[in-house]
């Protein structure tokens, strides 16, 4: 582009007189030290929120509290729905927030501090009421974290590159899900494993406050380098926190009121909000599906280690590419493929868990299915963010990026929302009927899942 093409200003360029800047270069260096937060957060998202915290309620609410499984699941999904509820409500604001600041950074390190600080204390107690608590504290800062992190992607990177950007972050970030279960791999063998299921439920590794503090000292490690990204931020100096505050709720209802001319992106927010259910539900039930609902190895959680590796190993494959692909076919052709893997994973899983009462690990068919599920899994999981990334990028104004992703991590919050609760719901009858609830629990998930592409197939460029 020419100086004087970048000396002229379009309306869209333009923020209540105040000249936005978007990134015009891509630093292979910058987008590194922004990737770094992908691999850093990825470290609590898969270890506390994944692997732990589940189990570690359940066993709780059943040692501490006489609960059944089936009702202290239902409780976890409930405490979930409402926790996304509130978190759903705040990120269209934030997202504005951002945009009227012109700063993404600081609020993402600012909010990384209370993460860190609230997951580590989680071990330290084990009183179902505290657990909750903080877990919904430092969950609720993770969520807030990650608009402002995304919202930062066309800021530190061309236009043209985002999907590439987009997906080696996400890919990249896998990483820290490896090196954190690596980590947990041997304190789950000298401290035992965690029971969840009845009938002697056991804390094992995770009645130690190490087993949560462990993740959370990565967490600050790997975060170190995004200190240093370079972000590029709006020329003018904050305004007062008044006229700031003024001017972000200015831009919400301005956003309400024209949101029929962004037809487009209404559709996809709706279609968004079913797509996104079946990842954020696998994300949190992850190990109980391994462990509780396909028994494989005996549902020892040091397989459910490996399967994630596994899964973690064909994300860092595979979702770059996905980034690729939505780069050359659009985002909307990517949620297809992210729909089609999501199918095949979801189908193998409930065949597994219908037909088979346990897998062993070995060379047989229900094993090798399992190696198959968790393979596919794993760049369909990947897929989601990206495609959804990159969605956003095609359809959103450039001076309301910001406030757009967070209307679209609103449609993903709200869908984390009930989708636990769904879950939770059909978890009730485990009590009933045993495993079999995680096979319905994941065909009610790909129901929904199917519901979504068919919406978002209806999305048309503006």
């Amino acid at each position: 582009m020419s100086k004087e093409e970048n000396d002229v200003k379009t309306p869209s360029e333009i923020i209540s007189g105040e000249e936005v800047e978007y990134e015009t270069t891509t630093s292979r260096k910058n987008v590194f030290l922004w990737a770094m937060y992908d691999l850093a957060n990825t470290i609590y998202s898969m270890v506390i929120v994944s692997l732990i915290i589940n189990r570690y309620i359940l066993v709780i609410g059943q040692l501490e509290n006489s609960m059944s499984y089936g009702s202290i699941s239902f409780l976890y999904g409930t405490v979930s729905f409402l926790m996304q509820f509130g978190v759903a409500i705040c990120v269209p604001i934030l997202g504005a927030l951002s945009d009227n600041v012109g700063k993404r950074k600081p609020f993402v390190i600012s909010l990384t501090g209370i993460i860190l600080l609230f997951a580590s204390l989680l071990g330290f107690f084990h009183d179902l009421t505290t657990v909750l608590i903080l877990y919904v504290i430092a969950n609720v800062a993770f969520q807030f974290s990650l608009t402002f992190y995304d919202s930062m992607l066309p800021f530190i990177a061309k236009r043209e590159d985002i999907g590439k950007v987009a997906g080696f972050g996400v890919a990249w970030g896998y990483l820290g899900t490896i090196i954190a279960l690596v980590i947990m791999y041997p304190l789950i063998l000298i401290l035992g494993d965690t029971v969840s299921t009845p009938p002697t439920p056991d804390y094992g590794f995770s009645g130690y406050w190490f087993t949560f503090v462990i993740p959370m000292v990565l967490f600050l490690v790997f975060t170190i380098p995004f200190l240093y990204v370079r972000e590029k931020q709006k020329k003018s100096k904050r305004p007062p926190i008044g006229r700031l505050m003024k001017n972000t709720f200015k831009q919400l209802g301005s956003t309400f009121k024209d949101i029929r001319k962004h037809k487009s992106l209404f559709i996809f927010i709706i279609g968004y909000f079913f797509v996104a259910d079946i990842a954020n539900v696998i994300v949190l039930y992850m190990t109980p599906i391994v462990t509780d609902g396909l028994i494989i190895g005996g549902g020892s959680t040091l397989f459910a280690i490996l399967f994630i590796i596994i899964a973690t190993m064909s994300a860092v494959a595979f979702t770059y590419f996905m980034g690729k692909f939505g780069d050359k076919y659009g985002a909307k052709n990517t949620f297809f493929l992210v729909g089609a893997l999501w199918g095949i994973a979801l189908t193998i899983g409930v065949l597994l868990v219908f037909v088979t009462p346990y897998i062993d690990i070995g060379l047989n068919l229900p094993f090798i299915l399992s190696l198959l599920m968790g393979i596919v899994a794993g760049p369909a999981l990947g897929g989601t963010w990206v495609a959804q990334r990159i969605m956003v990028i095609e359809l959103a104004p450039k001076e309301k990026f910001g406030e757009f992703f967070g209307f679209s991590k609103l449609s993903g919050k709200l869908s984390s929302a009930l989708g636990p609760f769904i879950w939770g719901s059909v978890m009730l009858t485990y009590d009933v009927i045993g495993k079999a609830a995680y096979g319905w629990a994941m065909i009610s998930v790909g129901i929904i899942m199917g519901i979504g592409i068919f919406i978002i197939s209806l999305v048309k460029r503006d």
